[in-house]
């Protein structure tokens, strides 16, 4: 028995993980429709593993299912961008003025490395799939530092950011003012322990990449 449970949870992972590849990458765009028979042969497991995947993936908010219609690839409105926006900016603000209070020498030093290295790559025009995957991993370790692992989670479930990265990136494209700086200047507020001046460092990067997409 615990066997056939096994293969069924290795199963739904499998096709968790490729649909939502899929997704991020944008080989399955925002609005597809996600049938069932289609995604089963896309990850080569069967109907129920697929259904499984499909509700963790709504859980996440990468996916919207209605009765009688099925599932597909939650749409990007402006009320959406602007949902996730509102849930990251809370998450980051709070991560941000924790960090003031707490973070250790060590764990300052390795944000400047992660920060200039983006930085870098900001200032170089490479704004590609490396950059984004770092730009992702650069938020997340913030929240890792706090040590609650529901701000960890929260941030990582919001998986849709990653779809508003790639709305981000046409924006830099058309060439908006960036800062050199721009992320190295949050792990200084962090290192000058002020915790409204990070803050509000935090809010401005945040609404700075809101206005950059609406604006597109």
């Amino acid at each position: 028995m615990s066997n056939a449970t096994d293969t069924f949870r290795t199963s739904a992972d499998t096709a968790y993980e490729i649909i939502c590849s899929n997704i991020l990458s944008g080989k399955l765009p925002p609005g597809t429709k996600l049938s069932r028979r289609k995604m089963a042969e896309l990850t080569g497991v069967s109907i129920i593993p697929v259904i499984e995947a499909l509700h963790r993936l709504e859980d996440e908010g990468l996916v919207e299912s209605k009765p009688q219609w099925g599932s597909r690839v939650i749409t990007l409105t402006p009320e959406t961008i602007q949902d996730r926006f509102a849930l990251r900016e809370a998450i980051e603000c709070q991560v941000i003025r924790i960090l003031c209070r707490k973070a250790t020498e060590k764990e300052i030093e390795e944000l400047y490395t992660m920060a200039q290295e983006l930085d870098n790559y900001e200032n170089e025009q490479k704004i590609d799939d490396e950059f984004w995957d770092m730009h992702y991993r650069f938020h997340l370790r913030m929240a890792q530092m706090t040590g609650h692992t529901s701000l960890e989670q929260t941030l990582h479930r919001i998986n849709l950011f990653h779809l508003l990265q790639r709305a981000e990136m046409t924006a830099h494209q058309r060439e908006l003012s960036i800062p050199e700086d721009n992320h190295r200047r949050i792990v200084r507020t962090i290192e000058a322990h002020d915790c409204d001046r990070a803050e509000a460092e935090m809010r401005e990067h945040i609404f700075h990449s809101g206005v950059a997409i609406r604006e597109d």
